[in-house]
């Protein structure tokens, strides 16, 4: 007989149980499957505190399986020694109902690394509300923490730096003081940084800063003045006058702008630079006291005489050096008018910076403006690079102008209009530049019959004399013409020659007019120690006698005429007859042909003969 065994039937009751037992298998594993995606770390605890469920990035970071550390209690899981404790603690009062918001700890992972996490703590409770499971989500925080140990280590040391200078430091945004350092605030007048973070800018500085200072942060304030410094007097909160240096610049705080300013008490510097400055200008001022002071003055730089008219001379030379006014030379030609003009220039403060002579006569008119403002490139025909005029050339320094009563009246008002205000625009340019030059006239004309005649503009006529120096002829100071022979004597013949002149012709040179002056003198001079013969060249002099006797020759010697060659001596004299009456007029060829009587043609071919 053959036994069949059969499947004991299940109850309805059995087959609910088996069919919930599947279904809490299928949530449990989807559940894991969820918690094992996500990139949080999370582990499950039982009431023991042991590890019960342990997801895929906790395996991820710690480097053990689920399987290395399940049933192992969570205070002994990857932690070091001294965070034992406060785990312990900590799930203490999670099974007691008081879930911290949230704690830190250390773990050493598999391969002795240290990790930073930063966990949140929650539990399962059953019907009676007593734990069953302590839940632990968590994030691997290591690298945030290095960015903030490295980002406070950071604001420490440039903290540390700026509590430690002795500028004052301010973070402006808003116009609110986000931060100062404590020299800030003690440069306003106050105790400390506490008593003005957070306060406005404009409350602190309006009160305290001069006017300018106020403009300066309102432009700073609307990004226009980034980096631009200023100077200026302030006033501290407790009333203490100062100097400050301010710097402004801009830089990103929080992601908005914000401006980094810097205060610089510079008060001692400024009262030492007053002091040097007084000191200065009190030597300088005892300098031309004493200069004044020295009763016969025989020379002053290159000029030369002793006459009272020459003292005075003097006296307004020292005067006009000691100002920036300027000034204007009167005399005739010869007179030594650009002498006076460098002798105001080298006592001058500006003796180190450019001395730029112009002889405006000389300049054709159409070029005239190009010569002073200078052009720019392709502003006309020729102007192939930028040049610089006069004006820039003199920049800083000073500008003689000689024969100014040549300028027209058009280039008058434009060269009116650059000494008015240090402002000129170049040839073929729109921007115009500035100027800070020194300007000194000269003429041989009387500008105000000039201004009576409407060839010099009024207004340009008292702009350029401010200080007007009024230079004698030679005529007027006899006393001069020994010293003026002696100096030329000494240049032409050298210091060690010591020859002087006879009686009789030192007396025919004393009692001589000079209408060219000194020009006149020195190549009168030039002409007697080349031919030996002392020739006025013609002129009439007022002294001569009624017989009209004629200026002493003096022969040459035996000794001086061994070897001459006749023709040689008489091109020698023709050739200093001739640069002397070019020199007389200044180098003009038609006036120097009339004074020789002979034509121009004549001159030119002598010249060319001569190599002059």
């Amino acid at each position: 007989m053959t036994f069949i065994r059969k499947d004991p039937v299940l109850s309805h009751k059995e087959h609910s149980q088996i069919q919930r037992i599947e279904e809490l298998q299928k949530e449990r594993n989807f559940i894991c499957a969820v918690l094992d995606a996500v990139d949080a770390l999370l582990i499950v605890l039982d009431q023991q505190g042991r590890v019960v469920q342990f997801n895929r990035a906790c395996e991820e970071i710690s480097g053990y399986a689920f399987g290395e550390v399940k049933g192992r209690h969570i205070w002994n899981l990857f932690l070091v020694t001294e965070e034992v404790m406060p785990i312990k603690a900590i799930f203490e009062n999670i099974r007691d109902g008081r879930f911290p918001n949230r704690h830190e700890n250390c773990w050493i992972t598999k391969d002795g690394a240290r990790c930073q996490v930063a966990w949140s703590s929650t539990a399962l409770t059953d019907d009676r509300g007593k734990v069953e499971y302590g839940i632990w989500i968590g994030f691997d925080i290591t690298d945030r923490k290095e960015t903030e140990e490295a980002l406070r280590d950071s604001e420490e040391r440039y903290r540390a730096l700026i509590e430690n200078v002795r500028d004052g430091v301010a973070l402006i945004q808003n116009e609110t003081l986000r931060f100062t350092n404590d020299a800030f605030a003690l440069i306003m007048g106050y105790k400390d940084a506490s008593e003005v973070i957070g306060r406005t800018v404009t409350a602190i500085a309006r009160k305290h800063f001069e006017s300018g200072f106020t403009e300066f942060l309102n432009t700073a304030l609307d990004n226009k003045s980034w980096g631009l410094p200023f100077r200026g007097k302030c006033i501290a909160k407790n009333g203490r006058e100062f100097w400050a240096e301010k710097l402004s610049s801009v830089i990103s705080y929080k992601g908005r702008p914000a401006i980094l300013l810097t205060v610089r008490d510079i008060t001692e510097h400024m009262l030492w630079e007053q002091i040097i400055k007084q000191e200065a200008e009190y030597f300088r001022s005892e300098n031309l006291k004493l200069k004044s002071s020295i009763g016969e003055r025989y020379r002053l730089g290159n000029i030369i005489g002793k006459s009272p008219a020459m003292q005075k001379i003097y006296e307004l030379i020292l005067k006009a050096a000691s100002t920036d006014a300027n000034v204007i030379i009167l005399g005739k030609s010869g007179t030594g008018k650009e002498l006076v003009a460098r002798a105001i220039y080298e006592i001058s403060e500006r003796s180190d910076k450019p001395f730029v002579a112009v002889n405006c006569g000389a300049i054709p008119e159409n070029l005239i403006e190009s010569e002073f403002f200078g052009y720019r490139k392709g502003a006309f025909t020729g102007a192939n690079a930028d040049r610089h005029g006069y004006l820039r050339t003199a920049h800083t320094g000073t500008l003689f102008l000689d024969e100014i009563g040549d300028i027209g009246l058009n280039m008058q008002v434009k060269l009116l209009r650059a000494l008015e205000t240090g402002e000129y625009t170049p040839v073929g340019d729109t921007r115009p530049q500035r100027a800070d030059a020194r300007i000194i006239t000269a003429t041989n004309k009387d500008p105000s019959e000039m201004v009576k005649k409407g060839l010099m503009r009024e207004d340009f006529f008292y702009r350029v004399s401010v200080i007007p120096i009024s230079l004698p002829d030679l005529k007027q100071r006899e006393e001069d013409i020994p010293l003026l022979v002696e100096h030329f004597l000494r240049l032409y013949e050298g210091e060690t020659d010591g020859r002087s002149l006879p009686p009789d012709i030192m007396g025919a040179l004393c009692s001589y007019d000079w209408p060219g002056n000194i020009r006149e003198l020195q190549n009168v001079l030039q002409r007697f120690l080349t031919v030996r013969s002392l020739d006025f060249m013609g002129i009439s002099r007022n002294s001569c006698s009624d017989d009209e006797t004629p200026a002493p020759h003096i022969m040459p010697t035996r000794e001086e005429l061994k070897g001459a060659n006749l023709q040689n001596m008489l091109d020698a004299f023709e050739k200093k007859v001739i640069m002397g009456a070019l020199e007389t007029v200044r180098w003009n060829r038609t006036e120097a042909a009339l004074t020789l009587g002979i034509s121009r043609r004549s001159l030119f071919r002598r010249m060319k003969k001569l190599g002059v």
